[in-house]
């Protein structure tokens, strides 16, 4: 048994570039998510008494918001994820799409974290402020390409199944596509 192990590792790590470089060039519909899942966006003024002086950079309101939530401690990178759905319940009035929302940022919580450095240099959000709320936000909202709720996802456009179906084999080339845009 340990022989296969000691034999499978080293064609794991042989293969995984090669995996990567499967990925043909992202569809530009990615950055569609609007278009694909028109879901409302949510009403971070609801968080105005907390975060009203935080300023108009999305960076800034978003740290703020977070921290104000403790979804997002000051001083911590991590995402506290027990602290997003109520972050989000506030802000939104659509269960189904929180539940979406939730699951986006269980998944982007440790891609993020680990890729904040690579994300920094995408990005053409000004820093401001600490970007690690932003960030899980945009990638939160990316990943609606593969969660949106059902009644609001459109099946019918073909774009965005073509984009949807890129997110499923190429999530990370994907979410780098769609930062470079944001």
């Amino acid at each position: 048994m340990w022989l296969q192990i000691y034999l499978y590792l080293p064609l794991v790590f042989y293969l995984n570039p090669l995996m990567a470089a499967k990925c043909p060039t992202a569809p530009k519909s990615l950055q569609n998510v609007q278009i694909c899942c028109p879901a409302p966006m949510p009403n971070w003024g609801v968080y105005n008494g907390e975060c009203g002086s935080s300023g108009t950079q999305p960076s800034c309101r978003l740290a703020c918001i977070f921290n104000a939530t403790s979804a997002l401690p000051a001083n911590h990178n991590q995402l506290n994820l027990s602290q997003v759905r109520p972050m989000l319940e506030r802000a939104f009035g659509m269960p189904l799409l929180i539940d979406a929302y939730v699951k986006n940022f269980g998944t982007c919580s440790n891609l993020v974290h680990s890729k904040y450095d690579q994300l920094t240099k995408l990005s053409h959000q000004i820093d401001a402020c600490d970007r690690h709320a932003l960030f899980y936000s945009l990638c939160a909202y990316s990943r609606l390409m593969m969660n949106c709720p059902t009644n609001l996802w459109q099946k019918a456009n073909k774009k965005c199944q073509e984009a949807r179906n890129y997110m499923k084999t190429c999530s990370w080339p994907a979410l780098k596509m769609f930062m470079k845009s944001t």
